[in-house]
């Protein structure tokens, strides 16, 4: 009786354990399916001085081994754009700024193919930025972490291709620079 109530109980159970190993199969290869971009952050050096002007270079790499995926090809800084800059003083406080960026490019053409961007396993596209030290208000003298954030000004539903990177992928953090302000 017993062999036949436990029978009766796994007979009851395996097409739960079936669904559930098949919605968790279908949740990893979801998750294998997202492209896997790199944001990589460059400074034209480490030590400034309060004077000096910064230059950066940000790039999306795609990191895949063989999959493409397309990006929105007009990148900027803002909050509205692609990149966001952040910027936090030696004991991790946020530093403000002096400048917002808020990049506005011309009203995209999304029936138009080359307003995207196809990375290529290994690929890049990048921007180059500069500010003052002034303007980013990291002139006072000390150590400080920048870092930009990336994020699709553009929505998957509005592209006309795929894969794409689009805003409800969410922001991807650079790595960290740490510099240094000398007086």
């Amino acid at each position: 009786m017993k062999v036949a109530l436990m029978l009766f109980g796994i007979t009851l159970l395996a097409p739960v354990l079936t669904h559930t190993s098949s919605v968790t199969s279908q949740s990893t290869s979801q998750k294998q399916q997202r492209p896997r971009l790199v944001i990589e952050l460059t400074a034209d050096k480490v030590v400034y001085r309060p004077k000096d002007d910064i230059n950066l270079k940000v790039m999306v790499k795609n990191d895949e081994v063989s999959d493409d995926v397309f990006v929105y090809g007009d990148m900027g800084f803002g909050y509205s754009a692609s990149f966001t800059l952040f910027r936090r003083d030696a004991e991790g406080r946020e530093v403000p700024t002096r400048f917002i960026d808020d990049y506005r490019g011309n009203p995209p053409n999304l029936d138009d193919p080359h307003t995207f961007v196809k990375l290529s396993s290994g690929t890049f596209l990048g921007i180059e930025y500069e500010n003052s030290i002034y303007n980013l208000h990291l002139e006072k003298p000390g150590k400080y972490r920048i870092w930009v954030e990336y994020h699709s000004p553009i929505s998957k539903s509005e592209a006309k291709v795929t894969p794409f990177w689009g805003s409800e992928d969410g922001s991807l953090k650079s790595n960290v620079l740490e510099i240094l302000i000398r007086p």
